[in-house]
Order: structure tokens, then C-alpha cells, then sequence
């Protein structure tokens, strides 16, 4: 496994405090705690703090800019993982180093190899480029083995574990794997990691992550296209959602021909 390398981004906890402390003027009391708590090194207060804003029906949208920090300094990785996904705020390069760093600790390689590589390519200061840099050379170096199919097995067996009890892990599991398998010679379980990544994406709320993925397949499976379809419909985009259905709708030998039928009435015409 790729060792993460030693970066003191100083500059990040910097620019964390400075943008949370200037946000928090007009925001609850306990958000402005939070803030000063991560400010001051004391991770758990902060999470008290934050977690009572996120819970509160006034919650900002650029919440994760503060949590997802939070959280990944206690190492609950994961978790950092999910509220950087499933934020409503535009990306930023801090918080996007954060999610980098995220999935680095959680063992997503290759996930953690995009948003590094992206966050170089958008520019940054000389101190977080050269962290960037690090990353990605430690996870090129680790992937210049030969692959072992078993990589790919174990990401999809964990998704599929979590798949009912928390569909985001589930989804960035899979898509992971996703990104795995296209480093490999033979991609052998490539139809069965999309569907599944479809389907988590769909249960997580996160529509338009399936349709990132799947969309621009030319080969899908059966159930990869049910669950594009599936997609398409739940993020109101029944233009592209109504010829899915038909198609899976029309074969009765598919097996989510009913499925498909019954979404398909839902449609607006």
C-alpha cells in the first residue's frame, strides 16, 4: 500500500480558519464555536459543535467546509468522505485537498489520485502543489505492480456490505473499483461494478454521480441501463430516461421489464 508522505499544510488549516471565522459573523453561535474550537486544536468540541449546526434547519450550505475537516482530523475518514459528496457548496482547493487526503486514509487510491491531479491542474500555491505532488507520486509508484484482481473483489465485497446501511460509501467503493479495474488488462467484473455503482448512487440521492458514471458507457449491461434509466428519471430528466425504459420495458424476457414499465408510466409526457 501506498505511505502517505509527510506535508505540514499549514496553509490549509490557515485558510479554514480564516474563511470560517469570516462566514460565521452572520451564522449560529455554536458554528462560530465550532470554528474557534477547530482553530484551537480541539477536534471533538468542534464535531459537538458542528454536528448541532448540520442538525439545525438553517444548516450552510458550505457546512462540509467545515465538518469534512473536522471530522477527517479525527480520522473518521469516511465519514469526511461523505459529507464532502454530498455538499450543496461549490468546490474549493481547500476542502478539495481535504477530500483528497480523505480518500488517501480510506484506502481510495485512485479517487484520491483524481482530485490531486485535478486540484494541480486548477493551480495552486507552491507549498499544496508540492504536497499534491507527493500524493501522486506515492500512488503511481504503488500501481506500477502488476494488478491483482483480488484489489477489485475487495472493494466491490465491501460496497456491497454497506450498500443498504450507507449508499454514498457504498458508491465511491465501487467507483473505485471502477477505476482499479481500468488499470487492469482484462476488466471482468466491469457490467456488475456499474449497475451496483448506479444503484448506490440512486439510493444515496446522488443521481447525477450515476449518470457522471454510466453515461458515457457505449456497452452497458441490462441492469446498467435500469439503473441509468433509473437515474435519468430521478434527477427530472425524463427526455433521456423515457427510450431506457422503453427499450427494457418492451423485452419481456428482461427481468426488470416490469420495472421499467411502472417507472415509465410515472413519466411526464
Amino acid at each position: 500500500m501506498p505511505r502517505a508522505p509527510y506535508a505540514l499544510l499549514i496553509a490549509l488549516c490557515l485558510g479554514l480558519c480564516a474563511s470560517g471565522l469570516a462566514a460565521a459573523d452572520a451564522t449560529p453561535g455554536h458554528l462560530l464555536a465550532g470554528v474557534r474550537a477547530f482553530k484551537e486544536g480541539r477536534y471533538e468540541e468542534a464535531l459537538v459543535e458542528l454536528r448541532v449546526v448540520a442538525r439545525s434547519p438553517g444548516a450552510p450550505a458550505d457546512l462540509a467546509f467545515y465538518l469534512g475537516p473536522t471530522l477527517y482530523k479525527l480520522g473518521r475518514h469516511r465519514e469526511a468522505i461523505s459529507v464532502f459528496v454530498t455538499s450543496r457548496a461549490p468546490r474549493d482547493a481547500l476542502s478539495d485537498f481535504y477530500l483528497g487526503q480523505a480518500y488517501y486514509q480510506a484506502r481510495l487510491y485512485r479517487k484520491a489520485r483524481g482530485v490531486f491531479a485535478g486540484l494541480r491542474a486548477r493551480g495552486l500555491g507552491p507549498a499544496l502543489d508540492a504536497a499534491a505532488g507527493r500524493y501522486l507520486d506515492s500512488i503511481d509508484a504503488a500501481y506500477r505492480a502488476p494488478l491483482r484482481p483480488e484489489t477489485i473483489d475487495a472493494y466491490v465485497a465491501q460496497a456491497a456490505e454497506l450498500a443498504a446501511a450507507d449508499p454514498v460509501i457504498a458508491a465511491e467503493l465501487l467507483d473505485e473499483a471502477r477505476l482499479v479495474e481500468e488499470l487492469a488488462p482484462v476488466r471482468h467484473r466491469r457490467a456488475e461494478i456499474l449497475a451496483a455503482l448506479g444503484a448506490a448512487c440512486v439510493a444515496a440521492g446522488r443521481p447525477h454521480a450515476a449518470i457522471a458514471s454510466l453515461g458515457a458507457e457505449r456497452a452497458l449491461s441490462a441492469e446498467g441501463r435500469w439503473q441509468l434509466a433509473r437515474a435519468h428519471a430521478a434527477a427530472g430528466d425524463a427526455a433521456r430516461a423515457r427510450p431506457l425504459l422503453r427499450a427494457l420495458a418492451a423485452d419481456r424476457r428482461e427481468p426488470r421489464a416490469a420495472e421499467a414499465a411502472a417507472l415509465l408510466a410515472t413519466l411526464a409526457p
